[in-house]
């Protein structure tokens, strides 16, 4: 017999609302879960859409794995919300994104190690540049050296993490989200998760964390998602 005890103070918390989200639009007896036990690292994932609960990841949020420790974490950060040119030191963001960001860079030490994903014009070629940010404020991200290369991103390029994760392999399924923080909310930890998908439906687009506007972004993260998931479909594919 195995029992657990109770930790904080005692009496009545805070409580928190949670709005129930199916990703499935069709099949949902078709999905297929990854093998336990799958661990989602509580202090490098996120969820800044749900600011200040960012410790409650979403159902349809794409997840990657972390190639140095096995966890997963979200594939997406967020958005930039201006073109981004080769001679930049700064990225725009929205406020959320960017207080993540300056939350990794805390945990991390001093700098983060990022990625920019986008084409160059709209439906272009999607190209990707890794980047370090030094700070984060507002609505900027400041980076340790220009963006360089040979091509710019688009408003609406994707900011991800550069650790292997920054690569979609796995949706996040659980229907009320997944808390990565203790009983009180208070420190972040990992937690083992077994509603990661493997194979099965047909998606709801709509119900995806941070899908992209853009046609070609859209077309690659769910190409990555479908070399990693046997047999799912996206509903603006099939409608």
């Amino acid at each position: 017999m195995s029992f657990s005890i109770p930790t904080g103070k005692p009496g009545v918390q805070s409580t928190y609302t949670a709005s129930p989200r199916n990703i499935f639009l069709a099949n949902p007896q078709f999905a297929q879960y990854l093998p336990g036990p799958i661990t989602v690292d509580g202090n490098l994932a996120s969820n800044p859409l749900n600011a200040p609960y960012t410790w409650l990841l979403w159902a349809g949020t794409a997840m990657g794995r972390i190639a140095a420790t096995g966890k997963y974490r979200n594939s997406i950060i967020g958005f930039c919300t201006g073109a981004v040119a080769t001679a930049d030191t700064t990225l725009t963001s929205d406020a959320g994104t960017v207080a993540e960001i300056a939350r990794l860079i805390t945990f991390t030490g001093g700098s983060v190690a990022l990625k920019i994903t986008g084409p160059a014009a709209a439906g272009g070629t999607v190209n990707t540049r890794s980047l370090t940010a030094s700070s984060a404020a507002g609505t900027t991200i400041t980076l340790s050296a220009a963006v360089g290369g040979a091509n710019a991103f688009i408003s609406g390029s994707l900011i991800t993490p550069a650790d292997g994760s920054e690569t979609p392999t796995t949706l996040l399924c659980d229907t009320y989200g997944l808390q990565i923080a203790d009983r009180l909310h208070a420190a972040r930890t990992d937690v083992y998760d077994a509603r990661l998908l493997s194979a099965g439906p047909i998606i709801n687009t709509g119900m995806l964390v941070n899908y992209p506007g853009d046609p070609a972004l859209r077309t690659y993260v769910k190409t990555a998602l479908r070399a990693a998931m046997i047999g799912v479909q996206f509903s603006d594919d099939v409608l």
